[in-house]
């Protein structure tokens, strides 16, 4: 009598900045559907059309700011593929650190509010790719010579 055994799945290892690529790509979508999201929350569309931000009026300056503070996570996701090793190791070290610790910082402001509770959920989805795109940079291998 024959055994219909499968046979085992081939285990691809995928190279460190594909991973670290895929993680901010990920990242991305969070931050998109997070902030989509917090447009449903009470006050947060007629505060965008009084040009009130989280951190005071609209200005130029703060709207140049929210934008660095956007581009340097989508720029990681292409970096991440064509930088050397090294450099490419040393910026997701201090980007997910960076950007870790700003996850906190939100967690921490909109603790209590109830309307925030989602907003606070996809933060903490996002520390835990942020400990994992930190991880990977720091386990990245080493050429052995």
């Amino acid at each position: 009598m024959a055994t219909n055994k499968l046979a085992p799945f081939v285990e691809f290892q995928t190279p460190t900045n594909i991973r670290l690529s895929a993680l901010w790509t990920s990242l991305m979508f969070l931050y998109i559907y997070a902030d989509y999201f917090n447009l449903m929350a009470p006050k947060k569309l007629e505060n965008m059309m009084q040009l009130q931000t989280p951190v005071g009026p609209t200005t130029p300056g703060v709207l140049i700011a929210f934008s660095v503070l956007l581009i340097v996570p989508s720029l990681m996701i292409i970096l991440s593929i064509f930088l050397q090793p090294s450099l490419n190791r040393w910026l997701n070290i201090l980007f997910g650190t960076i950007y870790g610790l700003i996850s906190l910082l939100i967690i921490g402001l909109e603790f209590g509010n109830e309307w925030a509770n989602f907003f606070i959920l996809y933060n903490a989805v996002e520390l835990v790719i942020f400990y994992q795109i930190i991880r990977h940079a720091i386990k990245w291998p080493r050429e052995i010579t």
